[in-house]
């Protein structure tokens, strides 16, 4: 599941429901997306994802936080929190 630039939606309800993903790429940078709590939040509340990397954050001077927030919260979750343009193999 890619969240795309969003924030919390009733549609993840329905999207954890039916498709079941097992991936999670969520948008968690905040000011303009969710944040680290709030994607941590739709993980658990509308998803069982047994992976989740944050995007939208760490890319410029207002997005400079960590996933830190976001990996102790999902816990046994596979947090993946690659560097910009780096590959990670899932």
């Amino acid at each position: 599941y890619v969240s795309g630039d969003t924030d919390i939606m009733a549609d993840m309800g329905w999207i954890g429901e039916y498709y079941a993903p097992d991936i999670g790429i969520l948008c968690a940078g905040g000011h303009f997306t969710m944040d680290m709590k709030a994607a941590a939040w739709a993980a658990q509340k509308f998803f069982d994802f047994k992976v989740v990397i944050p995007c939208h954050y760490k890319t410029f001077p207002l997005l400079a936080q960590t996933a830190d927030e976001l990996a102790s919260a999902l816990t046994g979750v596979d947090v993946k929190t690659p560097e910009v343009m780096e590959t990670v193999e899932i």
